[in-house]
């Protein structure tokens, strides 16, 4: 019953921190959103303050998003387009995360280290090895490692740019996006 209501609790914070940011969530709202009586100390016996949630919140997201990266592969083909679409899906996993991010970036800068990594790890290291697996053009052959980061920039641009606007920017689909990025790395 107990791991039942912490879960609850943090479901309902995910939620709330979310739409309004952690920092305006009083813990009242999350534990009425948990379907706990607000100030009955029920959220104490799992949480010692609101930055413990956060931290818990942030945690479980993080393993959800690193648990199984095969499971965001949805649209590989076997080209590095193909990858780039399906790391499009991984950063849709993530918008929870991103949204908290920018509600807390200056308050907690442990946060964004810690999604960074968790970006970086993906995006940086899977990107050289997607870059190499293709016939990178010269500049890429250059420096893989700067390659694969501009590319990563790239890819959280176009999906922040889409969230932020609501559609895709210029129109671009996914598909023509990530069909054009890797063709402007590799010899295609």
């Amino acid at each position: 019953m107990g791991r039942d209501t912490r879960e609850r609790i943090m479901a309902a914070a995910l939620t709330l921190f979310v739409e309004r940011g952690p920092g305006a969530t009083p813990i009242t709202a999350v534990e009425e959103a948990a379907g706990l009586l607000p100030g009955n100390g029920s959220f104490y016996r799992h949480f010692a303050n609101k930055a413990a949630l956060l931290d818990a919140v942030v945690d479980r997201e993080l393993a959800r998003a690193r648990k199984d990266p095969s499971a965001q592969v949805s649209h590989v083909d076997g080209t590095l387009a193909g990858q780039l679409l399906a790391d499009l899906d991984f950063l849709n996993d993530l918008r929870s995360l991103i949204a908290i991010l920018l509600w807390e970036r200056g308050r907690a800068p442990e946060l964004a280290d810690r999604i960074q990594r968790l970006m970086v790890d993906r995006g940086v290291e899977l990107g050289v090895a997607d870059l190499l697996a293709e016939t990178p053009c010269p500049t890429v052959r250059e420096d893989v490692t700067a390659a694969a980061a501009v590319m990563m920039s790239a890819m959280i641009g176009y999906f922040l740019s889409r969230e932020y606007f609501g559609a895709p920017p210029a129109g671009v689909t996914p598909e023509r996006f990530t069909t054009t990025l890797a063709g402007l790395l590799t010899r295609q």
